[in-house]
């Protein structure tokens, strides 16, 4: 009864914040400056470090996901991982819009690698044994990947993970 409950919440609250927060855009990686000349030149952003939403914004465009939203709500972070703990810096977390699909992006600068890994890895159990009804959804929840790279952790649940994570570790 409570997982059913949980997952009524999760539905409701992802319609309510898919109405306003459903779309993604590409981020450009490149800036426009101009030289003391008035000359604009193009520079190039590689060495800079991308936030947490601009890692998300990768994963979200290199691959055809649902319609997806930020979740910002604190109850529905709570059910996902503790965010307060694990040195995490920085967090970012995109969820399906509706629970039809199960497809989730989770990317968190952190100081503890390994523990934040750990974490995800629960999620990641949790996604699988609990959250996937459906053929589709147990599909995406067996292909999720959970990696990290320097001091950035990743959760990306969709039946074409690897390619979106491909995408991502070119951005960190």
């Amino acid at each position: 009864m409570k997982k059913i409950m949980a997952l009524m919440l999760i539905s409701a609250t992802m319609l309510c914040t898919a109405c306003d927060k459903n779309t993604t855009s590409s981020q450009d990686m490149s800036s426009d400056v101009f030289s003391e000349s008035g000359e604009e030149s193009s520079v190039s952003t590689e060495n800079t470090v991308l936030s947490t939403d601009e890692l998300c914004n990768v994963v979200l465009n290199s691959i055809e996901f649902p319609a997806m939203s930020k979740t910002e709500m604190t109850e529905m972070l709570e059910m996902i991982m503790d965010f307060s703990g694990y040195g995490i810096e920085e967090y970012t977390v995109y969820q399906q819009a509706m629970s039809v699909h199960l497809c989730e992006v989770i990317v968190i600068r952190t100081n503890d690698v390994k523990a934040t890994a750990d974490a995800l890895e629960q999620r990641k159990d949790v996604l699988i044994n609990q959250l996937a009804f459906y053929p589709e959804q147990q599909e995406s929840a067996k292909n999720t990947i959970v990696g990290s790279k320097n001091n950035i952790c990743y959760l990306i649940t969709h039946v074409d993970a690897k390619t979106a994570e491909k995408a991502l570790l070119e951005k960190i």
